[in-house]
């Protein structure tokens, strides 16, 4: 394909009467949001399905259309039909995957989509990788495996399943029921070791074995007793669980419920399917994100990055209101930069997109590998965290909730009048002489600065108050011509010495200092050579 020419890309829509009609518009919309918003732009075309009509017609039709490349189907079905085909006539960007044709797949096909599976499939590999080597009594970590009944929990528990079967770790299927949560608060609760619980029962059995003389004492006793269970209370809750890691397949809702029974130790780990939702908007989901506190769960990073106006401000076009669809809008905006790529044949492809990290390998696989975020519900919000700070053995690492955001100062409407901060006036203190203390120390004197004389006929000399100094001789002056002259100046006659006033003491005041002081005569400045001087 030429560089210079606008890319075409044909997306494929199914019948009007299809079940997955506005899933696939969803899609769309992503798709030329990320077009809009692109540096260079392609032209969408929209390719629907008649009725009875098949994804090879569509194909067809894109390719006589002028197309570059083909983007869809979504059906699960009709990509398996692709997948089975021996060669396409254009580049395909289907929307689902079929994994296990993944190699026999046709050169001009590509396969990427959102499976719940393959994120189940990542999140009980983290899991694994953050079990402990052994538990504190020595024995192998295990890990309680906690769905319903549902169709979709179900493929999320065998994927679940099949990891840690590979990975040869221990665990155990809990099927949840509203009705059954206390036992299964039993059966996950945190036990003591024997010796702890055996002074346990030896401190509360002294303490009832005590025979209390008066009602007083009575009450005392059952103080002391109630003391004691809570201690042990306290140490089973912060004890070592029966299972070190417990990996969710269920809602948000149910997960709720059954989060507030679990150990305070024990790692929590879902897929996106448990995602509360986003509290910064919902106060439904503010409140499931405090019953989640510490679960961590697989996402898209559209979802967690944007609110509102930074989804407007991105993609120029509202935000979907539920979780699938900004999921499948997110699907859409990662299809058109994988379509723009392989439109050009390019068979390595890397980049990270709005619905996770994606990379591509064609000589291997015709699927588009996808690694999803890591999200942590604390303190009910939601805070992206890296996956290799999350997947550390042993308890859940310390999460840093991210700074709140300052609210912009608002401007004032037009002829608001603003108030301005004006500096307090400074009031006078008047001090009275009855307030001064008799027994007060005398002032020290006021050292008074002593400053050469001004030089008889200088208009630049400084000029001081006698009342305040004292004259003091001058030294003879002499007034230098230029160096450049080469002229001889001679040197003026000194200047007379004023006379000095009789001695003042420190306890004179400003009167007698003004009388001490003798007036200096002005004599007439020197003459100087008017010869005038030639260069």
């Amino acid at each position: 394909m030429d560089s210079r020419r606008t890319l075409t890309i044909a997306y494929l829509l199914p019948p009007d009467d299809s079940a997955f009609l506005s899933a696939s518009q969803t899609v769309a919309n992503g798709l030329v949001a990320a077009s809009k918003t692109s540096a260079r732009p392609a032209t969408i075309l929209t390719v629907a399905a008649g009725s009875g009509g098949s994804v090879d017609e569509q194909i067809d039709a894109a390719v006589m259309s002028g197309a570059d490349v083909v983007v869809g189907p979504l059906q699960r079905d009709l990509v398996d039909a692709l997948a089975t085909r021996t060669s396409l006539p254009i580049p395909v960007v289907a929307l689902n995957a079929v994994p296990e044709k993944s190699t026999t797949a046709p050169q001009n096909l590509i396969m990427m989509s959102m499976s719940t599976e393959n994120e189940a499939d990542y999140v009980a590999r983290l899991a694994v990788r953050a079990l402990p080597e052994s538990t504190e009594r020595g024995s192998a970590p295990k890990i309680a495996l906690l769905t319903t009944n549902g169709a979709w929990e179900t493929r999320i528990r065998a994927a679940y399943e099949r990891v840690l079967r590979e990975q040869l770790v221990d665990y155990e299927v809990f099927v949840v029921s509203t009705e059954e949560l206390p036992e299964l608060q039993k059966q996950l609760e945190p036990a003591l070791s024997p010796e702890d619980e055996a002074e346990f029962r030896q401190r509360i059995a002294a303490l009832r074995a005590e025979k209390p003389a008066d009602a007083a004492a009575s009450r005392r006793q059952k103080s002391r007793i109630r003391a004691v269970e809570s201690e042990r209370r306290a140490k089973v809750a912060t004890a070592e669980p029966p299972f070190a890691s417990a990996l969710l397949a269920m809602d948000a809702q149910t997960a709720g419920l059954v989060r507030n029974r679990l150990p305070q130790r024990m790692r929590i780990w879902a897929t996106s399917v448990t995602n509360p939702g986003d509290p910064r908007t919902s106060s439904s989901a503010t409140a499931l994100a405090y019953d989640l506190d510490n679960l961590a769960f697989t996402e898209c990073p559209l979802l967690v990055r944007y609110d509102a106006q930074g989804f407007e401000a991105r993609f120029a076009t509202a935000m979907p209101y539920s979780l699938s669809a900004k999921r499948l809008f997110a699907l859409g905006v990662d299809a058109y930069e994988m379509a723009r790529q392989w439109a050009s044949h390019r068979h390595n492809i890397q980049y990270y997109g709005e619905t996770g990290a994606l990379t591509l390998n064609r000589d291997v696989s015709a699927v588009v590998a996808r690694v999803p975020r890591t999200v942590v519900v604390k303190s009910g919000m939601l805070v992206e965290v890296p996956a290799k700070e999350l997947a550390v053995p042993g308890d859940m690492p310390k999460i840093a909730l991210p700074e709140p955001p300052v609210p912009p100062t608002p401007l004032p409407e037009a002829g608001t009048t603003v108030e301005t901060p004006s500096r307090p006036s400074v009031t006078s203190i008047l001090i009275r002489p009855e307030d001064v203390p008799a027994d007060l120390p005398p002032s020290p004197p006021v050292a008074r600065p002593i400053a050469p004389a001004p030089v008889s006929g200088s208009s630049t000399a400084p000029v001081f108050d006698r009342a305040e100094t004292l004259p003091m001789p001058s030294d003879p002056v002499e007034v230098l011509a230029p160096e450049t002259t080469g002229v001889e100046v001679p040197p003026a006659s000194p200047a007379a010495a004023p006379e000095i006033g009789p001695e003042i003491g420190p306890e004179v005041g400003a009167e007698s200092n003004s009388e001490a002081g003798t007036e200096t005569g002005t004599e007439a400045a020197p003459e100087i050579d008017a010869t005038p001087i030639s260069y």
